[in-house]
């Protein structure tokens, strides 16, 4: 019988077979985690809301400083053939084995990489409230879900705990049904979305973008039957391989308009999640502030099946103080809703406490330090791999394997637990476009040049 078919049972973990060396490395994969500890003076507080939005953006040196050297180590990547890249990166993944291996062990459904990542989220943190717990009903609002694993994820969590609750969940994400979105801007796989579909909220346009007013207030009214929401998760990003030195800048808007609406929505007590990148800029130390300010706990932490060498972080919040804190920023911070960057800063610079730019600066520091030696690493394993590296990299690899389904307790459920127990349709809408995005250059140096073309060039060669 294949090993990865046995009952579940039979698989037991055993990480005493690998060396000291081995295992350590493991652990570190494991902890990427950096905790804002509040200084016990109550210092960080809200600035007086009568000056939000009212000072120039102001950028930090030394946060700089920091985002140039990751550039600097990233645009030695810039020659390199993308799809030899991405094969070689597979490879020194040390997280690389994890996802196949709980998707056939544990009857995993919709089983991703983003499934793996918010269950190490789950395992890791106290997510769920306890009053949600207590009272045996949890309301869960997902932006930017799809193709929806971080449902299928909390789902699968849920029933393999057997945690007793009523689970209530709303989604949104880019409408794959509406013929105004961009196909490359979305996600293929939508069999979780067609087999779900009143659970999703588009909003009164149907496109279900995030960003506009409009969908603010129609998502509150949407989730108004739910006694309070208990947790909020926001996934969104959108590609910037044309620009990645400015990935964290291109995104801000939208992880303004994702908090946004969390801390519109959002229960007091309740949890939010955002995915968001390296945090150099001014505009992401702020919403760092703003959140410090709303949460009692935040944590910002890099899953192991997380990729070493990007630059995606979770930002974990506990514990909403609720709107009430913030019920004079607020009302200010929804007037300037949108998809463009604020022309003034949320707070003015010299707002900020010094406490809490040093402590934001150390956890920029240490994400850094991270993602520097994975690329360094990767690059000099691409110039050259001895055999010994490759044999150490497998052990790495079958390492991460045992040591995530020991930490996190994976347990398998039955199909008929599933979200979709028989899926009606399905299908991936986008497969036959989503090749189109690289099939014309193989470096990020020839998609730049093909940028600086005319149309009648690019027709003369072919790109259309």
């Amino acid at each position: 019988m294949d090993k990865c078919k046995q009952p579940y049972v039979n698989q037991k973990t055993n990480l005493e077979k690998f060396s000291p060396e081995i295992l350590s490395e493991i652990e570190k994969l494991f902890a990427k985690k950096f905790t804002y500890t509040k200084p016990v003076n109550d210092e960080w507080k809200l600035p007086d809301p009568s000056n939000a939005f009212t000072s120039d953006h102001v950028e930090f040196h030394s946060l700089l400083a920091l985002k140039d050297s990751m550039n600097e180590v990233k645009n030695q990547l810039s020659d390199k053939n993308l799809e030899d890249w991405h094969r070689h990166t597979s490879f020194t993944n040390k997280a690389g084995k994890i996802i196949s291996h709980v998707k056939k062990s544990v009857n995993a459904e919709l089983c991703t990489q983003a499934w793996c990542k918010f269950h190490e989220i789950l395992c890791s943190f106290s997510l769920l409230p306890e009053e949600a717990l207590q009272d045996g009903e949890l309301n869960s609002v997902h932006l930017c879900e799809a193709p929806g694993a971080f449902i299928a994820s909390l789902n699968h969590f849920l029933k393999s705990h057997h945690v007793p609750c009523h689970w209530n969940w709303v989604a949104n994400t880019l409408n794959p049904y509406h013929e105004a979105n961009d196909i490359l801007m979305m996600i293929m796989d939508d069999r979780l979305i067609a087999n779900t579909l009143p659970w999703w909220y588009f909003g009164p346009d149907n496109t279900g973008d995030v960003m506009t007013l409009r969908h603010l207030t129609g998502l509150q009214s949407f989730v108004s039957s739910m006694s309070t929401v208990h947790l909020v998760t926001a996934d969104g990003s959108f590609d910037c391989q044309g620009n990645p030195g400015e990935q964290e800048a291109l995104v801000s808007p939208l992880h303004y308009c994702e908090t946004v609406t969390a801390l519109m929505i959002l229960g007091t007590g309740g949890s939010f999640v955002l995915k968001m990148f390296t945090l150099f800029e001014h505009c992401s130390i702020n919403l760092l502030f703003l959140l410090n300010c709303s949460f009692e706990e935040v944590h910002v932490f890099k899953p192991a099946t997380s990729k070493a060498g990007n630059s995606e972080a979770y930002v974990v919040c506990l514990r909403y103080m609720g709107r009430e804190s913030l019920h004079l920023l607020l009302p200010k911070m929804v007037q300037n809703f949108g998809k463009e960057m604020v022309n003034k800063a949320l707070f003015s610079q010299h707002t900020l406490p010094e406490s809490f730019l040093k402590t934001h600066e150390e956890c920029c520091m240490f994400f850094h330090k991270c993602q520097v030696e994975t690329i360094s690493e990767n690059i000099r394993l691409f110039e050259h791999m001895e055999e010994a590296e490759q044999i150490k990299l497998n052990k790495l690899r079958d390492c991460a394997v045992e040591f995530f389904m020991q930490k996190f307790h994976i347990k398998p459920i039955g199909k008929n637990n599933w979200l979709v127990k028989k899926s009606k349709t399905g299908c991936s809408m986008n497969a036959k476009w989503f090749g189109q995005r690289n099939k014309y250059f193989s470096t990020y140096n020839e998609r730049k040049m093909m940028e600086t073309l005319t149309w009648n060039d690019k027709v003369a060669k072919g790109y259309f």
